[in-house]
């Protein structure tokens, strides 16, 4: 029964792609923005319930927000989503269109981390409109890679092939887990950027705490940068008030290395996860992970109130302590 309900979820998708990828090449740019906003928030509102996003707003944040506030930016997380979608069906129409829209700040830092020749692990989240990262990069000639977790049905990935070229990056397959690494390390060794995001608050075997509450993290990104000699330089993409997109790229992470591995890797991801917490702290509302279905957690008085501190403390993305700056 779950596989039949499974192909059916697949058909939908792939029927709603189909029209709105017919629709995106018989339209100016401009109208196609203006017919499917509000049919892309039908879409997230009917697949990604506003309650949904409410109650993992509790769950991430507790009583750092006030119940107003949580609709609000639960309403937020809605609207960004279905912008990304019109953003990134827009690329698929022109190739150049990220280029052409998409602002860059920091590439310097880029280029200085590629200038050691070992690649670079991009460190990402679930911000903003993460999946145009490596668009925006690649229309810069920079190779560029995004580990993801392709879906399980074989007409999906082929769709999503076949249209990878005008997305200007690779993907990497995150399963099965053994070729995903060998792939990584293969990119890294030919100095190349591979984007991982960090963010994944399902599985993970490091335990870090994140605005206040213990969170499993994968070790995948610090492990590699460790074992490779790889730069991690964080970078996300997120809707700035104008309404457009903008691409920051942050100093590199340097990381702690003091001879022991377990303890280099645990140490290393908590500063990883002290990173994401400023970020999505400063950009709550374009937080993607939120339209998941996380597990509600048990919080704590005290744990409420070091959210509600470090949620003060965390309106700069970009202020790592002074150990942290490149």
């Amino acid at each position: 029964m779950e596989s039949v309900k499974s192909w059916l979820s697949y058909r939908v998708i792939e029927a709603i792609f189909y029209v709105f990828d017919a629709a995106v090449k018989r339209l100016s740019p401009k109208l196609f923005r203006r017919l499917s906003a509000p049919l892309f928030q039908l879409v997230i509102y009917a697949a990604i319930p506003r309650r949904r996003i409410f109650r993992n707003l509790t769950a991430a944040f507790g009583e750092a927000y006030s119940p107003a506030t949580r609709k609000g930016l639960a309403k937020g997380v809605q609207e960004h989503f279905a912008r990304n979608l019109t953003d990134c069906f827009l690329q698929l129409r022109d190739p150049d269109h990220a280029r052409a829209t998409i602002t860059v700040e920091g590439l310097e830092k880029l280029d200085a981390a590629l200038a050691r020749g070992k690649g670079v692990i991009a460190l990402g989240a679930h911000i903003g409109n993460f999946v145009l990262v490596g668009t925006r990069l690649g229309a810069e000639g920079y190779p560029f890679s995004i580990l993801f977790r392709l879906p399980s049905d074989d007409r999906i990935k082929a769709a999503i092939a076949r249209r990878l070229p005008a997305c200007r990056q690779r993907v990497i397959p995150s399963q099965p887990r053994r070729l995903a690494v060998r792939r990584v390390v293969e990119a890294l060794k030919r100095n190349e950027i591979v984007f991982i995001l960090g963010d994944n608050l399902k599985r993970g075997k490091v335990d870090t705490v994140l605005f206040g509450q213990r969170v499993p993290s994968p070790r995948g990104p610090v492990s590699l940068a460790l074992r490779s000699g790889a730069a991690l330089v964080p970078m996300y993409m997120i809707r700035n008030y104008q309404g457009d997109l903008h691409l920051v790229i942050d100093p590199e992470v340097l990381l702690i290395r003091n001879g022991n591995i377990y303890e280099d890797i645990s140490a290393n991801t908590q500063r990883i996860v002290g990173y994401l917490e400023k970020l999505i702290g400063r950009y709550p509302d374009q937080w993607n992970w939120l339209t998941v279905r996380m597990k509600r957690r048990r919080r704590s008085s005290e744990s409420a109130t070091i959210a509600t501190a470090r949620l003060g403390v965390s309106r700069r993305a970009d202020a790592w302590d002074g150990e942290t700056q490149a």
